[in-house]
């Protein structure tokens, strides 16, 4: 969903394979997504804003330094903060990240979803982690560019057609 609307999107995942629905495995491996497994990030880093992003690929022992102006975490199951007690953000019980309905963080520019969050009347179901990434990814969509829709449009339209906000 960023591809229109960034220059460039990476992904990077822990695991040696990235697993999802076939139909999504296939579109990534058509995209220009740069697809980085068995890794970690370990630093985000900039001067007045995000610059980099530092990662390790398990079994080297080089770091790889991307260049980045935006990062979606999606961290998996477990809240645990871990380097993210950092970054500034405003955390609940110093365990999980306060987020807004457009799961907007307190830092501009950093959106969280899933278990990590919290907001009044959370929900900590799978299934509700992934409403909130899919409200994430849409409204940093629009963080990136103000002109694009923030409601992509359903997979069943029969064209696809900008929709307001």
């Amino acid at each position: 969903m960023l591809l229109p609307v960034a220059t460039s999107v990476t992904v990077v995942h822990r695991r040696k394979v990235f697993r999802a629905h076939s139909a999504t495995l296939e579109e990534v491996e058509r995209s220009d997504i740069e697809l980085i497994v068995d890794a970690e990030v370990k630093e985000l880093s900039g001067t007045r804003a995000l610059e980099q992003a530092t990662i390790s690929i398990k079994g080297s022992d080089e770091l790889r330094h991307i260049p980045c102006q935006r990062v979606v975490a999606a961290l998996g199951f477990i809240a645990n903060l871990g380097p993210l007690r950092e970054w500034g953000v405003e955390l609940h019980d110093n365990r999980h990240i306060v987020v807004d309905s457009a799961m907007r963080t307190n830092v501009s520019g950093i959106f969280a979803a899933g278990d990590i969050t919290d907001y009044d009347g959370k929900v900590r179901l799978i299934a509700v982690g992934f409403g909130e990434v899919a409200t994430a990814v849409n409204n940093a969509a629009v963080h990136l560019d103000p002109t694009a829709q923030l409601f992509p449009g359903h997979s069943t339209d029969e064209q696809q057609s900008p929709i307001p906000a």
